[in-house]
């Protein structure tokens, strides 16, 4: 199998010019297969009962398994050295303090925070972790508003004024259209950052972002295709088929969850990681063995926290010796 990596170089100027250097490759990513499964190490959790709609994320020295489902709390804190239960936080409903349609969870390790966005509401809710740890009582801030026809489905935080999200845009068209801004918090503004692949009329992805290496990867989930830019900072589609799932930085590498069959099967889920430099040049695949619904990387014990559709489901895997 091939795949077409697209590499772009881009530039973002305070005066929103763009500057564009394209070079698509393709590889082979079949020639350096590393079976890990025996590495996998589970994670066992008697408490609280967790769903199979849990996401797990990192926040300092913190675990958090978001659970949208949950007739309990809907996120859980764990010790993410020895995966004990601490706490859980957020309870489901209408009330004022209360989440009506959770979203995937947001770190911020800088401030030992998390936002969780309430899409019933439209609201952003900030979450302070060493306050919710002390007072058992412990409300969170309402930090942002959302707009109805234009929202933000996924985002990573870098100041009020500046985060990194997906945008979902609802229009006429049946199909909602996505694309990556630079999203105001505090105000709700959206600016387009990148719309995607020319090619690819409708675009599903996910991507990560690495401020320290002024980085962000794109990943397309219907498409065999990963797209790379380089931030300065002063075809009809079909989803018959999943390539890309999640995606994060570690250290100098790119590791993504990688399908590579149908969509509406077991083919559709990730069974494996696959590792590729910051020019898109692949390296290896680390072959898990199982089906990966979620995961989330701990950059302090240099491992990926995994949430899996198995007998096991929780399990980290060390990436000392797999990634240098």
């Amino acid at each position: 199998m091939k795949r077409i990596v697209y590499f772009v170089l881009f530039v973002f100027f305070a005066s929103s010019c763009f500057r564009n250097s394209d070079v698509e490759k393709s590889q082979n990513h079949s020639t350096n297969i590393i079976d890990v499964k025996e590495s996998v190490k589970e994670i066992i959790i008697d408490t609280p009962l967790i769903g199979g709609w849990a996401r797990p994320f990192i926040v300092n020295d913190y675990l958090l398994i978001s659970d949208s489902q949950s007739e309990e709390k809907l996120i859980s804190i764990f010790d993410k050295n020895n995966f004990s239960y601490l706490m859980g936080v957020g309870d489901a409903g209408e009330g004022p303090n209360e989440i009506t349609n959770m979203g995937v969870i947001v770190p911020d390790e800088v401030h030992h925070r998390f936002f969780v966005p309430d899409y019933g509401k439209l609201k952003v809710l900030s979450y302070s972790v060493d306050s919710i740890l002390k007072n058992p009582f412990y409300r969170p801030e309402v930090k942002g508003d959302m707009k109805e026809l234009q929202f933000p489905d996924r985002f990573v935080y870098v100041n009020d004024t500046f985060c990194i999200a997906r945008s979902i845009m609802v229009g006429e068209n049946k199909y909602f259209q996505q694309s990556l801004v630079r999203w105001n918090m505090l105000t709700g503004e959206m600016k387009l950052l990148v719309e995607g692949h020319p090619k690819v009329e409708r675009k599903r992805s996910q991507f990560a972002v690495s401020l320290e290496h002024n980085l962000i990867v794109d990943c397309y989930a219907h498409h065999d295709l990963m797209t790379i830019y380089d931030l300065d900072w002063d075809d009809k589609t079909s989803n018959d088929m999943v390539y890309y799932d999640a995606v994060v930085i570690c250290k100098d590498k790119i590791v993504a969850a990688y399908a590579g069959g149908r969509n509406w099967s077991d083919e559709g889920f990730p069974n494996c990681f696959q590792v590729y430099d910051f020019d898109g040049n692949y390296i290896k695949t680390l072959n898990i063995g199982r089906k990966i619904c979620n995961f989330c990387y701990d950059q302090e014990l240099n491992r990926l926290i995994m949430v899996l559709d198995n007998e096991i489901q929780f399990a980290y895997l060390n990436l000392d010796g797999l990634i240098e």
